[in-house]
């Protein structure tokens, strides 16, 4: 007899049972029809699949039974310290809240069901004792939902169109060939091939607006993001990077020693401190540098100092009070 065909959504809800299952001791039949939608018929039967696929599915009856695993069946979990599951979910659950993405979460669930249960009692105490919460990564919901559509169109390989301000505060409505999404210099990027361009590009996540997947679909052409980086060491993804030699007065000095290591700052004889660094040079650069107000000279380069000079006449031109 011919093995039943099973649809893929099915197949999905399977594999997630199974995952489930191996995550909890015992599980009612309501639980489950709960958390996938479906009806506590479906989910028996979905149960005995599994169980005729080979995983042995046992069941205890009264109100505190359930469905669970037999525990000779799950694996051996001894292999991952404590640490290692500590660092593996600790890290899987800040981008799982950052990102709000399914697949990433059902990965953490999977990695959840593989720790033993006198090791989880020695990870609760530990998440007690540290916090790391990357949800500013994220951005705000918009950002969000713009990084879902985005993934989507690298998964499936489909064009996407969307409006993009660059780092000299230009907007332009571009179609890219997406290639691959990456996490660097603090922020998300799309890397991918510009058809405006006709190049190769790094989009900023966040500064992608009304994003549309395309019905089109492209080939991946044969440049990986690492090949772009080489070929461009000085970009950063904003913008070109500049060697900058910024003074600060000494009242800055305990706040710039926060940010700056001790082999870039070197102290003056009259009390200031001049920092030699590296940055983008784009809009946030220059927000950077004047919300230091008058605590901050640009000694180098000096089209960044005359940048920095014409903005603050800008600034005082706006604040002079009428005669």
């Amino acid at each position: 007899m011919a093995r039943e065909k099973q649809h893929p959504m099915k197949i999905d809800r399977l594999l997630s049972i199974i995952v489930y299952l191996l995550n909890h001791e015992l599980v009612s039949a309501n639980t489950l029809a709960k958390r996938y939608g479906v009806s506590v018929r479906t989910i028996q039967r979905d149960l005995e699949t599994i169980d005729l696929a080979g995983i042995p599915i046992y069941a205890l009856q009264g109100s505190a039974g359930g469905y669970g695993i037999m525990n000779s069946y799950k694996m051996d979990r001894q292999l991952l310290t404590t640490d290692d599951f500590f660092n593996i979910l600790t890290a899987l659950q800040g981008v799982s809240d950052t990102l709000s993405d399914k697949t990433v979460s059902d990965t953490l669930e999977k990695m959840r069901s593989l720790v033993p249960v006198q090791t989880g009692d020695i990870l609760s105490q530990r998440t007690e004792k540290l916090s790391i919460d990357f949800s500013m990564l994220g951005g705000d919901p918009r950002s969000r939902e713009v990084f879902r559509i985005v993934k989507d169109a690298v998964d499936r390989q489909h064009l996407i169109e969307f409006g993009y301000t660059s780092n000299k505060l230009e907007t332009t409505r571009r179609i890219i060939e997406p290639m691959t999404i990456a996490f660097r210099w603090r922020a998300w990027y799309l890397y991918g091939f510009c058809r405006l361009r006709k190049d190769f590009r790094l989009f900023r996540i966040s500064r992608i607006k009304d994003p549309m997947v395309l019905p089109e679909q492209f080939r991946r052409r044969e440049k990986p993001l690492e090949a772009y980086i080489a070929e461009n060491p000085l970009w950063s993804g904003t913008g070109v990077m500049v060697d900058l030699h910024l003074r600060f007065l000494p009242e800055m000095i305990p706040l710039v020693e926060e940010y700056y290591p001790e082999e870039t700052r070197n102290i003056q004889p009259d009390g200031s401190m001049v920092v030699t660094t590296r940055m983008p040079e784009d809009g946030s650069l220059y927000a950077y540098i004047l919300s230091f107000g008058q605590f901050v000279e640009v000694l180098k380069p000096n089209h960044l100092r005359d940048t920095i000079r014409r903005a603050a006449e800008d600034i005082a031109a706006r604040y002079k009070v009428p005669l």
